[in-house]
């Protein structure tokens, strides 16, 4: 990873040539074009596969690099036609391709990573798509994108609410992209049967909404009644982004009540398993308090 060059203007889009990585690249060309920011997609290279396929034959292995030089090529090029003034650039590095793609990113020193994913099937949905690995060792927001959003833009955010601190470290976030869209959010969260943390949530939301009114935020608030959303938070979450036509769920990796077990723990399905037209982004929690700051670039 000598060649890597620090850009904290940079989207990572890791590239395996399937549709859906593509759709993860002509989404982050789109936001990048409005943000300002720059892309770096990266290809990684199982050194497993490798070796089994060519025996670790350097000859050969440099001949598959050669070939998937000229792919990654290719797609620059695509984006360029669209996006002239767009720069784009690419890495090509061998490893294993979770801890490839965090570490390109810590080195690049990154603004975001956007990227695919098919779901996961099998020993996967236990183990953990590369999808879901990445958002749990990235320190930057992390969106997974499955279809190509046709809208280019997000116009209606979904923002779960619950009463951890780290929960609202979102809302710098929505406000970030919300100002730049002039999109509605969607503040959502699920009725506690006990009444003191149903008045302790309601305030919750409620002082969300006005801090997004405070800087200009249209926001709205919507409880998740048990009758038309029996599930936990994560399940629910989706149900209604569905129901709206949301363009982002913004939620924070590992911390939030019913995302935590949903995301990383030992239930069979995972959020990023499910994602199917609603880019889900996913913010690593920092230990400060919460307040809003304005930021550059994408996120």
């Amino acid at each position: 990873m000598n060649n890597i060059i620090p850009n904290d203007r940079a989207i990572i889009v890791p590239i395996d040539f399937s549709k859906t990585s593509h759709n993860a690249l002509l989404h982050a060309a789109d936001h990048a074009q409005i943000f300002g920011n720059d892309i770096v997609m990266v290809h990684v290279l199982e050194e497993s596969y490798l070796s089994s396929l060519f025996g670790g034959s350097g000859s050969k292995n440099d001949l598959i690099k050669t070939g998937i030089d000229l792919k990654m090529n290719e797609l620059k090029s695509e984006v360029l036609a669209k996006y002239p003034a767009l720069k784009i650039s690419y890495l090509i590095h061998s490893g294993k391709v979770y801890k490839a793609i965090v570490e390109i990113a810590e080195k690049v020193g990154c603004d975001s990573i956007i990227m695919g994913t098919k779901g996961a099937e099998g020993i996967d949905q236990i183990i953990g798509s590369t999808a879901s690995r990445v958002m749990s060792y990235a320190n930057v927001p992390v969106i997974i994108v499955n279809e190509f959003p046709k809208k280019g833009r997000y116009e209606k955010l979904v923002l779960p609410i619950d009463l951890t601190k780290e929960s609202k470290q979102k809302v710098t976030w929505a406000i970030h992209i919300a100002k730049k869209y002039n999109s509605e959010v969607h503040i959502i969260s699920e009725v506690e049967d006990d009444e003191f943390l149903h008045n302790k949530i309601r305030a919750t939301i409620y002082q969300v909404k006005n801090i997004l009114e405070q800087n200009g935020v249209k926001a709205v608030i919507f409880e998740l009644d048990e009758e038309r959303f029996p599930g936990h938070l994560g399940v629910d979450t989706l149900k209604y982004a569905d129901e709206i036509g949301a363009d982002l769920i913004l939620i924070m990796t590992q911390q939030e009540k019913g995302f935590s077990e949903f995301i990383f723990g030992s239930e069979a399905q995972q959020i990023v398993n499910r994602v199917s037209k609603v880019p889900v982004m996913c913010i690593h929690p920092k230990e400060t308090a919460f307040k809003y700051e304005g930021t550059d670039g994408f996120y």
